[in-house]
């Protein structure tokens, strides 16, 4: 190899005749990660939660009681599965899991209704299911309340009231409610397009680590800086090459099929979409390139990138807000790229944000590129020269 070819160039070739030799590398840059996408999108492409298992404790063998278990069981969003003869029995079917709520109706339920007495329909649910509850709830709530009001639209008529002047005597003043950003509570709109990016960054971090890491484990770190000519700054950079490559072209897939194959167009900024999915991408090989700086050691920087990376989901603000967060946790969801990406996506692609509105949060992307990467490529260059540290486990 003369020596006007050395330099980056060399070390992606490197990298690249690398990985196609080796069938686990390249699907780590390829195919595995498509199909966590993959898997994870297929988890939740139904969207809404549809049919899910209750039970009803008819005491009332009334035929308003069996209207109204009909209307439960036509509900959207749950399935009566089951009538259980007691409660004992109903919440044998909660604990085993066949069942996550149960509707009791009384005894003289419809007595008390035809009787102009107000009647209560107890609901149980289990709150270990926090998705599941509040689905059912919502469809409990709403059916009670439209045969509520319907039957109090009828008295109402009865006594003389034309329906119009009924609907205004019943509900003098009216709250309406408006969904934003995503009207059916779609579950596949909210957690697929969460949960992908999250991956997307374990998987660029892990890429870079091993890349850089096996030159230390095996103790090709001579060979490595040889093919860029004795230059870190080129030995580094070949090495983050195919990591950012293939990260951004998940990233724009990924883009790509949620706005155009499933029809969820950005509603924002698509140029601060990209900005923020470049970027984010960067940050995780800075992130990366400073643990393995840090460690030397391929097993410990993946130890590392499993701690940093796999629950960051958990301390995104997504599935438990930011602000409620003790000090401690809200601390270190901030000092997480994932966290101000996350904050990006929901502005820009979900709440229709300009790209004014997510400046500070790509500048902080930002800066976890330039500030880990410097660091990262800082102790690499002062300490990946050191025979000692090669070899390490």
């Amino acid at each position: 190899m003369t020596t006007h070819r050395l330099g980056t160039g060399a070390v992606i070739g490197r990298e690249w005749r690398r990985a196609r030799g080796d069938f686990w590398d390249l699907a780590m840059l390829s195919w595995i990660p498509l199909l966590a996408y993959a898997l994870t999108w297929w988890v939740f492409s139904a969207g809404i939660a549809r049919d899910v298992p209750i039970a009803v404790i008819d005491q009332d063998q009334s035929s308003f009681s069996r209207q109204l278990t009909r209307w439960f069981d036509a509900a959207p969003g749950m399935a009566v599965v089951a009538q259980p003869a007691g409660e004992a029995e109903a919440m044998a079917l909660l604990r085993e899991r066949r069942a996550y709520g149960i509707v009791l109706l009384p005894a003289g339920l419809e007595h008390d209704l035809l009787g102009g007495q107000s009647a209560t329909v107890q609901w149980f649910y289990n709150a270990q299911f926090s998705a599941h509850a509040g689905g059912l709830a919502r469809d409990v709530r709403t059916v009670a309340s439209t045969l509520s009001a319907g039957i109090e639209m009828v008295v109402r008529e009865k006594r003389g009231a034309a329906p119009q002047q009924a609907l205004a005597q019943f509900e003098p003043i009216r709250a309406q409610l408006v969904t934003l950003f995503n009207g059916n509570v779609n579950y596949e709109y909210f957690l697929a397009l969460a949960l992908i990016p999250s991956l997307l960054q374990i998987f660029v971090v892990l890429a870079i680590v091993s890349a850089v890491g096996r030159e230390f484990r095996d103790g090709t770190v001579p060979h490595w800086l040889a093919a860029a000519g004795g230059r870190w700054s080129a030995a580094v950079a070949g090495k983050l090459a195919l990591p950012a490559v293939s990260g951004m072209l998940q990233a724009l897939l990924f883009l790509g099929f949620f706005a155009a194959v499933r029809g969820w167009a950005v509603a924002g900024s698509l140029g601060g979409m990209l900005a923020a999915l470049a970027l984010l991408v960067a940050a995780c090989l800075g992130v990366g390139l400073l643990l393995i700086g840090v460690t030397l050691s391929l097993r410990n920087a993946l130890s590392g990138a499993a701690f940093v990376t796999a629950p960051a989901f958990a301390f995104s603000g997504q599935a438990y807000p930011l602000a409620s967060m003790p000090p401690l946790a809200w601390g270190w969801a901030q000092a997480l790229p994932l966290t101000h990406y996350l904050q990006l996506q929901s502005r820009y692609w979900q709440a229709g944000a300009p790209l004014r509105y997510g400046a500070t949060e790509l500048l902080v992307l930002a800066g976890f590129a330039l500030v880990c990467g410097a660091l990262g490529y800082a102790l690499l260059r002062w300490r990946g020269a050191d025979a000692r540290n090669w070899g390490k486990r």
